[in-house]
């Protein structure tokens, strides 16, 4: 899956839900109620990067759940990513 250029990463953040583009990985914060909350996100987030073979970088403070996305064998975002990054948008809804 080849890498995206930077023109094709900025018009997919349009399409997506406060994610950034910084560092050649797609970031976002995933804010929740409580700890809890953030622990059901993650236990939600494992089955879909399983199904896509495709796991994120993921970093947890207590009601926060930070997420970088990126492809390492093709060095950057491709659209792995991007599907990824849809899908835990919609698991955000389920969330909150």
């Amino acid at each position: 899956m080849p890498r995206l250029s930077a023109q094709e990463i900025d018009q997919a953040l349009k399409g997506l839900r406060n994610w950034r583009f910084e560092n050649g990985e797609l970031v976002k914060e995933f804010k929740f109620a409580d700890f809890d909350s953030s622990i059901r996100f993650l236990n939600m987030v494992q089955p879909v990067a399983d199904s896509l073979d495709h796991h994120p970088d993921l970093c947890v403070y207590y009601n926060r759940v930070i997420v970088h996305l990126t492809t390492h064998d093709e060095g950057g975002v491709t659209d792995l990513d991007l599907k990824l990054a849809q899908k835990l948008d919609e698991l955000e809804k389920m969330i909150h």
